[in-house]
């Protein structure tokens, strides 16, 4: 982390507006004990390099930082450190989405060009996502109707309109808008536009389908849970191993659809009976009475 910083600090030099960003963004840093101050500051400094001077390391070090704190951590602490500082239409996290998609997406023209390795590539494109994913997204979404349209947006636009147009995808992975406008587009002549919107739509899809893995095992917990049986013996019921049905409880293996309907059966032929002793009396319906004559 502190090399991470240290190498920052030392292109930035003693001025110039890298150094203004810097030293404003570690004052809010300093008013806040929320997060822990050397991930912090390491996630800043980076962003700030890569949004003023770029180096192919800053992307080595981009990595060194998800694989130590995690992807989504990341993006949140990229969000929290430029959020305290940037302006209302976010100019330095534009830059930052800007410099790390020409990266993972070979942009022709981009201030950090692709050297060929890939991992790289995915990891700078995966952070641009999941920065896309997190922070404000009421931006107003733009009418596209055509390629035009379309190309503004990439061309003109910044980040609370590009984090709309994202949340729409997340919200509708499978049929939404993300599909209708990669119509819009040739792969050939719009690479890169495609590029972005098929990760953003891969990894939109791939949170989905984790979301319902864990929805189902949720499920057979709870549904174990209700017949007081213990995990072994609902094995044995519904036919399988232990050490099989731990892994749908776990959500490590999502059931098929005929295990999940034996599943659902076996529980409701073992819920446990109840005691007549235990329910109230029925009460005797009382006969209507006669509306008195006048």
């Amino acid at each position: 982390m502190r090399r991470i910083v240290a190498s920052f600090e030392h292109r930035a030099g003693g001025a110039g507006g890298a150094r203004r960003w810097w030293e404003r963004a570690t004052a809010a840093l300093d008013g806040t004990g929320s997060r822990p101050k050397p991930a912090a500051r390491a996630v800043l400094a980076n962003a700030l390099a890569l949004v003023h001077f770029p180096e192919r390391g800053d992307v080595d070090d981009l990595a060194v930082l998800v694989e130590e704190h995690g992807r989504h951590e990341v993006a949140e602490l990229q969000e929290a450190v430029l959020g305290a500082v940037d302006g209302r239409d976010r100019p330095l996290t534009t830059r930052l989405v800007r410099v790390l998609a020409g990266y993972a997406w070979a942009r022709p023209g981009a201030p950090l060009p692709a050297d060929g390795r890939a991992g790289l590539a995915q990891v700078a494109g995966e952070a641009v996502v999941r920065l896309l994913m997190v922070g404000d997204a009421t931006g107003e979404r733009p009418a596209i109707t055509g390629t035009g349209d379309l190309l503004a947006v990439f061309e003109r636009q910044g980040i609370r309109v590009w984090r709309a147009l994202v949340a729409a995808t997340v919200d509708d992975p499978w049929t939404g808008s993300a599909e209708r406008h990669l119509e819009l587009l040739d792969p050939d002549a719009q690479p890169f536009e495609v590029a972005s919107i098929r990760a953003v739509l891969d990894l939109s899809r791939r949170e989905a389908e984790q979301d319902e893995r864990r929805a189902v095992a949720a499920h057979i917990r709870s549904t174990i849970d209700q017949t007081g049986l213990t995990q072994r013996e609902f094995a044995a019921l519904v036919g399988t191993s232990p050490s099989r049905l731990s892994t749908y409880v776990t959500g490590a293996v999502t059931p098929s659809a005929a295990m999940l309907l034996r599943i659902n059966r076996a529980a409701r032929r073992a819920q446990p009976a109840v005691d007549p002793q235990s329910e109230e009396p029925e009460q005797p319906e009382q006969p209507e009475q006669p509306e008195p004559s006048v």
